[in-house]
């Protein structure tokens, strides 16, 4: 999301009217919520003090006990004592200042870990792994530390600065992400989420990434063609810099957790789509997953390239299942730009995920979905039963006996709200032959 809401009207609700007479007894599933205090106090505009609370307290009242807390992008969402970070104070929107106001106030982690402790909840620490927005809106969403590192930023493959990413090949990245996430685990996060999704490509055609290549007599990448043999070779490459980053915090991760005695779960969210173009997104996940450097992964839905996306986990669910990491299918709970928001195609996607074979499900902005009234009359009913893959079938087959058939920009309600769908807005999705 670039930080602002996208909410469009809803035809009608399902709600109550399609809630199960019965349940069955397999195993719960895992429902995580994926919830960013800074759009939940940009919609209130409003603090109260204990924002944190409120927000969790939210979650609690829809049954969601897992919840991925952002951390922040660029800026960080929560009070660091690491001088290579800031933490957001707003930007040139007015309406942001509530945003400073709350997190200068109260540490958003801490607040959040304490309410749950008392509650019984599970907290990842939720970190945009490189998303940096240039200098839009006065910088205010970008971090002093890469603003002041101009030649750290990523080139588009025809050579132009790419403001909003930093090269997983510079040491000093690498090294700054990795002293967040140590400091959110040390903190006493019970996890941490490592999001990719805000915005792949994360490797581009840096020139210490490219240079290297070049000196070693391959063959210029920006002359292949995409997804051939040839440059899915040159994704690996440049993918290898992410995976040292990965690597190196593994590495400290685990000498914390011998000091510490606690275990700290690294999971990844990433788009889903294939394993080949997760490569070339720069996400090697057969590595990460054969050198034991990921827990979990979360999928998410994120349909941005002229591609012919598969719209299934199952590739991934057998991955995961050979090396023993759990598996959540993604869905979103707020509507992209001319989709509506709408029950049975939620549903859908959720129950295609649990029949495949899922451990669980992570569900994109629950903040918005628990706080704006349209999203919450139309979902919160729903959302205390999609741990219960049964009960979800039931809850589907009221849905397409209540509504046979859904209009164009109703059936994508789910995918990532930053998926580009022409058919509905116009946009082009991007061209693989810029990755």
């Amino acid at each position: 999301m670039n930080r602002r809401h996208f909410i469009t009207t809803a035809a009608g609700t399902l709600a109550a009217s399609l809630l199960p007479a019965s349940a069955a007894n397999a195993k719960p599933k895992t429902v995580w919520g994926i919830a960013e205090l800074w759009q939940w106090l940009y919609e209130k505009q409003q603090t109260s003090g204990h924002d944190s609370a409120d927000c969790l307290q939210a979650h609690l009242d829809h049954g969601i006990r897992h919840v991925m807390w952002a951390l922040g992008r660029s800026t960080l969402d929560y009070q660091s004592a690491l001088p290579t970070s800031t933490m957001y104070a707003g930007d040139t929107r007015p309406e942001t200042k509530v945003i400073g106001d709350s997190f200068r106030q109260e540490c958003s982690l801490r607040a959040a870990l304490a309410f749950a402790e008392k509650n019984d909840m599970v907290i990842y620490g939720r970190l945009g792994m490189n998303r940096h927005y240039g200098d839009a809106l006065g910088g205010g969403l970008r971090s002093k530390y890469i603003a002041a590192h101009p030649e750290w930023m990523e080139r588009h493959r025809g050579g132009q600065v790419d403001g909003t990413k930093v090269s997983f090949a510079i040491p000093e990245y690498r090294a700054e992400r990795i002293a967040v996430l140590l400091e959110v685990a040390q903190i006493g996060a019970h996890g941490l989420c490592l999001d990719f999704c805000r915005q792949p490509p994360v490797a581009r055609y840096h020139p210490q990434i490219i240079d290297p290549w070049l000196k070693a007599g391959h063959a210029d990448p920006r002359q292949m063609r995409t997804g051939s043999p040839e440059f899915l070779e040159w994704a690996q490459h440049r993918a290898d810099f992410v995976n040292l980053f990965l690597r190196d915090l593994r590495a400290q991760l685990r000498e914390l957790e011998q000091k510490t005695k606690r275990k700290v779960p690294v999971m990844v969210r990433i788009p889903e789509s294939t394993l080949d173009m997760n490569l070339m997104e720069g996400l090697d996940l057969r590595t990460w997953l054969k050198e034991g450097l990921v827990d979990e992964i979360a999928l998410d839905p994120l349909w941005i390239w002229d591609f012919d996306y598969p719209d299934t986990a199952k590739s991934y669910l057998e991955l995961a299942r050979a090396h023993g990491v759990k598996l959540y299918g993604g869905a979103n709970t707020t509507a992209g730009k001319s989709m509506k928001v709408n029950a049975r195609a939620f549903l859908e996607r959720i129950s295609r995920n649990h029949d495949e074979g899922v451990d669980g499900i992570a569900l994109f902005q629950t903040d918005t979905a628990a706080l704006n009234a349209q999203l919450k009359g139309l979902l919160g009913p729903l959302l205390p039963h999609l741990s219960d893959a049964e009960a979800v079938r039931e809850l589907v087959a009221a849905a397409r006996k209540k509504q046979p058939q859904m209009s164009e920009n109703e059936r994508w309600f789910g995918l990532d709200n930053h998926s580009l769908l022409p058919q509905l807005s116009g946009s082009p999705r991007l061209s693989l032959e810029t990755i």
